[in-house]
């Protein structure tokens, strides 16, 4: 193998490693809460209620603040989907300080029970605010780095098997460099879907339709599907193009 082969398949490895390590989510995923108490569970008295008031506002305080903290650090995030999400996610950190004092100073436990309602179905910090920052972040990261970085591999093991390296050539290589490319092209559809799809989804529209975000999960984890193909098969072809004499 030529110098040149080799330090063009070398950059490519070590463009595609990192792909590989940029392509994962902004933020960990957030465990699923506990949801609000039903009827026969829900707190009775001024002071229960209080209690879980308090619970309930600041676990979503410390979720809401370590998610905003992430998106502000997010280089991958495009300017808009940021200030998006940014918005939400300071919105509902305002609602939950404000449920919280509100609750505190509720007198009655008609009105605390109604204003712990609203911390549960008002925000839905936990089904709506945090998966949609958390896909639409991930979505970002691969059409903006990951997709890009597999498409100039692909670019550069096809100029090596119709150049430098034409001798190396086969049918599967030449297959997989096929599969490669089809690969990218389902993992640039689909994970461009993704954030428009997901942000789009409101509390309200999300009591209408628990399923509402679905659309935007499949899209993204059938993008992550086509990148880990595509992943392969380019080390396929870089492998052998390196071992094969």
């Amino acid at each position: 193998m030529s110098r040149r082969s080799i330090g063009i398949i070398t950059a490519a490895t070590a463009g595609i490693a990192c792909a590989a390590l940029i392509g994962g989510p902004a933020f960990a995923d957030t465990p699923t809460p506990t949801p609000s108490p039903s009827a026969s569970h829900a707190p009775k008295t001024l002071a229960q209620i209080q209690a879980a008031g308090a619970k309930a506002t600041s676990d979503r305080e410390t979720k809401l603040t370590a998610a905003i903290a992430k998106v502000n650090a997010d280089k991958y995030l495009t300017s808009g989907d940021k200030s998006t999400i940014l918005a939400r996610l300071n919105n509902d950190l305002a609602g939950m300080k404000s449920s919280a004092s509100a609750i505190a100073a509720d007198t009655t436990t008609t009105q605390a029970a109604a204003d712990l309602k609203k911390v549960y179905d008002s925000y839905r910090v936990y089904a709506v605010a945090l998966p949609q920052a958390r896909d639409a972040s991930a979505a970002d990261r691969l059409t903006g780095t990951t997709i890009p970085k597999l498409t100039k591999e692909q670019s550069t093991l096809a100029d090596l098997l119709s150049g430098a390296d034409k001798a190396k050539s086969t049918s599967a290589l030449q297959s997989d460099l096929s599969d490669l490319t089809a690969q990218l092209a389902t993992a640039s559809h689909d994970a461009s879907r993704v954030s428009a799809a997901a942000l789009a989804v409101t509390p309200s529209s999300y009591d209408s339709n628990h399923s509402a975000l679905s659309s935007a999960k499949s899209s993204l984890a059938s993008a992550r599907t086509a990148v880990k193909k595509a992943e392969s098969d380019a080390k396929s072809v870089r492998e052998a193009i390196k071992t094969k004499k």
